[in-house]
């Protein structure tokens, strides 16, 4: 997964978290059989969500392959726990209550055609559970994260040719590398370079030097023409 993506999914759940009071978060990517597979990044006990994956994800009411119907992709687990289902009673007993799981709210967000990540905004116990301003302040929320990460999908979309012919002119440079060359090259100050790829300006200018040295130029109107 591309660095820049990476940084934005962490930033939305960051942003999500704060947004509905949620004590932990967790996203991952969708499984082909449309449950939760493996975790991307969390901020999560992990012997609770080592519990999870253990088998519990297969009989969680918030499973993507459950939820993907559910309009704007969002969905409270309190919420779906309400009906007392026989299977969504024995999540809460055998889950849920052990490891100290008071509700959660999920989100499905589109990367691409073939891509979807979860995310997963946890309450502990004995915090209460999400109310109907939050879910709604999420639903709200979850528009603006899909149409942040499809802007950045259709932004990256056309560096891939030229990734590609970047790649095999400099063989010498890294994935970070490359990412920050095409970002400079195509004339992004350091600060918006350093925003897209999710670090610090002062680690664009380092990685800006290595680049330079490595590729034999000494500015970025050469690295332009190199990337072209």
């Amino acid at each position: 997964m591309r660095e820049s993506l990476a940084g934005t999914a962490r930033r939305i759940a960051s942003v999500a978290q704060q947004l509905v009071g949620a004590q932990r978060w967790v996203i991952y990517s969708v499984g082909q059989d449309g449950n939760a597979g493996q975790v991307l990044w969390a901020q999560e006990d992990e012997q609770r969500c080592a519990a999870y994956f253990s088998g519990y994800h297969l009989d969680d009411p918030l499973a993507p392959h459950r939820i993907a119907a559910t309009p704007k992709g969002v969905a409270c687990l309190s919420q779906r726990l309400a009906s007392g289902a026989d299977p969504q009673a024995r999540y809460r007993r055998e889950f849920m209550q052990p490891y100290a799981l008071s509700d959660a709210l999920e989100m499905l967000l589109p990367v691409d055609a073939g891509m979807s990540l979860g995310v997963s905004l946890l309450r502990d116990a004995p915090h209460p559970g999400y109310s109907r301003a939050q879910v709604q302040a999420l639903t709200d929320f979850y528009v603006l994260a899909s149409q942040l990460l499809a802007l950045q999908e259709r932004e990256a979309a056309p560096d891939t040719g030229r990734r590609a012919r970047l790649a095999q002119r400099a063989p010498q440079l890294t994935e970070r590398e490359l990412d920050i060359a095409l970002a400079v090259a195509g004339g992004m100050p350091n600060k918006l370079a350093a925003r897209h790829a999710g670090m610090s300006p002062s680690t664009v200018k380092t990685h800006l030097h290595s680049i330079f040295r490595k590729c034999g130029i000494a500015n970025r109107a050469q690295l332009a023409r190199l990337a072209a």
